[in-house]
C-alpha cells in the first residue's frame, strides 16, 4: 500500500488510530522518542543555569530598584521639609496678619465709638434746641396772641394796606438798583 492509500483510510477511519494506541501504547512512546528535538530540550544544567542567571539579574534588578526608591525617598522628603517650612512660614505670618488686622479693628472700633459719642452729644444738644424753639414758639404765640387781641379792626385794615405798599416800593427800588 502506498502512502496516499494509507492516509485515505487514516482519514476515513480516524477510531483506527485511537484503537490501535490502546492497544499498544508503546507506539506512541517510541513515536515521540523519535520525533521529538532532542537537541532542543533544556537539561538539568540549563536550568540551573538559567535560574542562576534569574536570581542574578533580579538581583541586580533589586539593587538598582531600592537605589531608585532610597533617591525618590530622599527627594519626598527634601519636598515634605520644604512643605512643612512652608506652612511654618504661612503659619507665622497669618498670625502677624491677624494680630495687624486685630489692631486696626481695635483702632477702628475706638474711632466709631467716638464718633457715636459725638453723636449722642450732638442729639442732646439738637434735644435742648427743640425745648428752646417749643419755648419760643409758646412765647411767641403767646405774643402774636396778645397783639392780636390789642389790635383794632382798624387797625389790621391799615396793617393790611401797608402791605402791598411796602411791597410796590420794594419791587421799584428792585427796579431801579438792577436796571
Amino acid at each position: 500500500m502506498s502512502e496516499d492509500e494509507i492516509l485515505a483510510v487514516i482519514k476515513r477511519h480516524p477510531e483506527a488510530i485511537a484503537e490501535a494506541l490502546e492497544s499498544k501504547p508503546e507506539i506512541l512512546t517510541s513515536l515521540i522518542l523519535k520525533l521529538a528535538p532532542w537537541n532542543r530540550f533544556a537539561t538539568k544544567e540549563d536550568i540551573k543555569m538559567l535560574i542562576e542567571l534569574f536570581n542574578k539579574r533580579f538581583e541586580e534588578l533589586k539593587t538598582y530598584s531600592d537605589k531608585r526608591f532610597e533617591d525618590i525617598n530622599r527627594r519626598f522628603e527634601a519636598i515634605d521639609k520644604r512643605f512643612e517650612d512652608l506652612i511654618s512660614y504661612s503659619d507665622k505670618r497669618f498670625e502677624e496678619l491677624k494680630s495687624y488686622s486685630d489692631k486696626r479693628f481695635e483702632d477702628i472700633n475706638k474711632r466709631f465709638e467716638a464718633i457715636d459719642k459725638r453723636f449722642e452729644d450732638m442729639n442732646k444738644r439738637f434735644e435742648d434746641m427743640n425745648k428752646r424753639f417749643e419755648d419760643l414758639k409758646y412765647y411767641v404765640d403767646r405774643r402774636f396772641d396778645e397783639v392780636n387781641r390789642r389790635l383794632t379792626s382798624v387797625e389790621r385794615i391799615m396793617l393790611a394796606f401797608n402791605i402791598p405798599i411796602l411791597i410796590a416800593i420794594l419791587t421799584i427800588l428792585i427796579k431801579t438798583f438792577i436796571g
